[in-house]
């Protein structure tokens, strides 16, 4: 057997220190980390976790901005309602509160006690409740009873620039127009009141009130003055013609800032007819802005700006009307059947001969006639600050005939927005500088402190000087001669155009239906406002935009001219365009050769209805008394 032989090495414990308190120091190293990272890096979050454990959130909603003119009246509000609550657990003597509550908001007392005394963390008692209301409330010292705020939107002038200003859903955000545009702006920042409470029941700690940031103030071009006029207006044409849709914008012609903004159908802003979608979805949106149309004659000022401009005609071209125009085989006639007879550029504006504009279009050709629609505008949206706006609706350039030329020309066979037009035809009058409308003119905050500037736009040229003081002075002509006489206003230089379109219904003329219209310039360096009124559909025979539209345009220039206190000035032209008050003859059983010629006597404006040539009906009727201001229809 052999023996075994004992080890000489010896345990040394000594040798695995290092190792254990490289490890000890790891661990600890570990921890101190651990400790740094929870107390210095998510010290804040984790605080504001415990908190939550003990502390009851209340969200106090911000007040949103308001949005003001330009006068600072405002347009849209926001004021504070209340929300009460009842902790059943921390309101030691119910009947008390009960009664308390009973006493100013009318409640029954027994069914009132009955729903603060339930086994419940908290009970709503009253909701929208006032200031007044909350202060008797708290006045009581009583315990238990919380509350929130509440805000809500709320408008002044009620039916009054809806679709530019727009409306809030429920929960306080911008829908439509302005309130939608610059929501971000106007909305505010949330505070909250924070109390201490466990679950249900309120430890008797202290209440913290992080208050809320009202959101900035919108401040427009919208005059509120100016807007009352022009819904005067809108709701004289509804009652006088019965339309279908009428919409009226005043715009500052050299800056683009929109004044007014009036539109029919409509509803209080108030009281937003949420549950009918269809009414909600018409008549909230700006047809203004959003929607296309033809515009008839009034589309002639862009016309005869484009040719003056480049040369393809001159004032005093001549051109002969004999009612008609054969272009590609085909014959579009002029609105007077027969004829102007011999007349030159400047007679063919007062007159708005269609064969003139043919003419005048064509010698231009599509490609120049074209980039000039282009540096108008009219191929794209303007950029008004209104949601939903589209853009102008043309034949595409390489598909346009000579026949679909001559009838631009004119303002058929094209689609313009309301707001399109007017900015390309206040370029014709400020001297041929383009203009973006808008309806911004800063922002403050809730000191009034202004916070961002007014708008800045640098135009471009269309056309040159030249070309817009001669088409500032033919537009001037149709005011006082022509068939805007009804929109002359005495010791005024105002400047305009009528318009008549047909409306198309599947690609056929809809009989019956037109939309009549009226485009106007005050001259005037202390009221530089372009008015475009659009009556669509008017009922009967009253259709024609010299007999509908400019009567209508001359009142709203003549109320801002008082407004504005623009003063007169009489030249003694006013004698001969307006002369003495009389009694308009009967017309009826006249030829109406002579009729036209009695009423040329007389210095009348005439329409004429019908292919007959006996007068059958007139308006106004016979006796009533009239000015050389008055247009007056002939039905044959």
């Amino acid at each position: 057997m052999k023996s075994v032989k004992g080890s000489n090495r010896q345990y040394n414990p000594t040798k695995r220190l290092p190792a254990v308190i490289l490890l000890v120091v790891f661990l600890f190293a570990a921890v101190f980390a651990k400790m740094v990272a929870v107390m210095i890096f998510d010290g804040a979050h984790l605080q504001s976790k415990a908190m939550e454990q003990w502390l009851r959130d209340v969200p106090t909603d911000a007040p949103r901005g308001s949005i003001v003119d330009t006068n600072g009246k405002i347009l849209a509000a926001t004021a504070t309602r209340y929300n009460l609550y009842v902790r059943p657990n921390d309101a030691p003597d119910k009947p008390a509160v009960a009664r308390l509550l009973c006493d100013v908001f009318g409640y029954e007392y027994e069914s009132t006690l009955e729903k603060i005394s339930k086994r419940t963390s908290e009970v709503t008692v009253a909701t929208g409740a006032t200031k007044d209301e909350l202060n008797r409330v708290y006045s009581s010292g009583l315990k238990g009873i919380y509350y929130a705020e509440d805000n809500y939107r709320y408008y002044p002038y009620g039916d009054f620039m809806t679709q530019a200003l727009g409306f809030c859903s429920s929960d306080g955000f911008g829908q439509t127009g302005l309130e939608a545009y610059y929501d971000k702006y106007l909305t505010g920042v949330n505070g909250r009141i924070l109390t201490e409470s466990d679950i249900g029941r309120n430890i008797g700690g202290a209440t913290y009130y992080q208050p809320p940031v009202a959101g900035l103030t919108l401040v427009t071009t919208l005059d509120s003055g100016i807007q009352r006029i022009v819904n005067g207006a809108v709701q004289a044409a509804v009652a006088k013609f019965n339309p279908k849709a009428v919409q009226c914008i005043v715009m500052d012609y050299t800056t683009g800032g929109i004044a007014a903004l009036a539109e029919y159908p409509s509803f209080d802003l108030n009281n937003v007819p949420r549950d009918d979608l269809e009414a909600l979805f018409s008549q909230s949106k700006s047809n203004a802005v959003s929607s296309v149309y033809e515009p008839g004659s009034t589309f002639k000022i862009l016309t005869a700006a484009a040719a003056l401009d480049c040369g393809a005609v001159k004032p005093s071209d001549a051109f002969y009307c004999g009612g008609a125009k054969v272009v590609d085989n085909t014959r579009i006639r002029c609105w007077k059947a027969k004829g102007h007879g011999s007349i030159d550029f400047g007679g063919g504006v007062e007159g708005s001969c269609n064969v003139v504009f043919m003419e005048s279009a064509l010698r231009m050709g599509t490609a120049t006639f074209y980039d000039y629609l282009r540096k108008f505008g009219l191929t794209k949206k303007t950029g008004v600050d209104i949601a939903g706006e589209t853009s102008g609706i043309f034949i595409a350039e390489k598909d346009v005939k000579p026949v679909d030329l001559a009838r631009i020309g004119f303002g058929q066979a094209v689609a313009v927005t309301p707001i399109g037009l007017l900015a390309a035809a206040s370029s014709v009058i400020n001297g041929g500088m383009t203009v973006t409308p808008h309806l911004y003119s800063g922002l403050k905050d809730p000191s009034g402190k202004v916070v961002a500037g007014g708008y800045e736009y640098e135009g471009e040229r269309v056309i040159g000087v030249a070309a817009s003081e001669t088409m500032r002075s033919l537009l001037t002509r149709v005011v006082t001669a022509g068939s805007g006489k009804s929109a002359y206003v005495p010791g005024y230089s105002i400047a305009g155009k009528t318009g008549t379109a047909q409306k198309y219904s599947g690609g056929a003329i809809a009989s019956g239906k037109y939309i009549s219209s009226f485009l106007g310039f005050s001259l005037s360096a202390d009221a530089p406002y372009a008015v475009l009124l659009i009556v669509d559909e008017p009922e009967g025979y009253m259709y024609y935009g010299s007999l509908v539209a400019a009567p209508l345009v001359g009142d709203i220039f003549r109320s801002v001219f008082a407004y504005k206190a623009v003063e007169p000035r009489f030249t003694g032209e006013e004698e001969e365009i307006i002369g003495e008050p009389f009694s308009l003859p009967d017309l009826t059983g006249m030829s109406l050769s002579s009729a036209k010629t009695l009423l040329a006597k007389l210095g009348l404006y005439c329409e004429v209805d019908g292919e007959g040539g006996e007068v059958i009906v007139q308006y106004p009727s016979a006796g009533v008394t009239v000015d050389k201001r008055n247009a007056v229809l002939l039905m044959t």
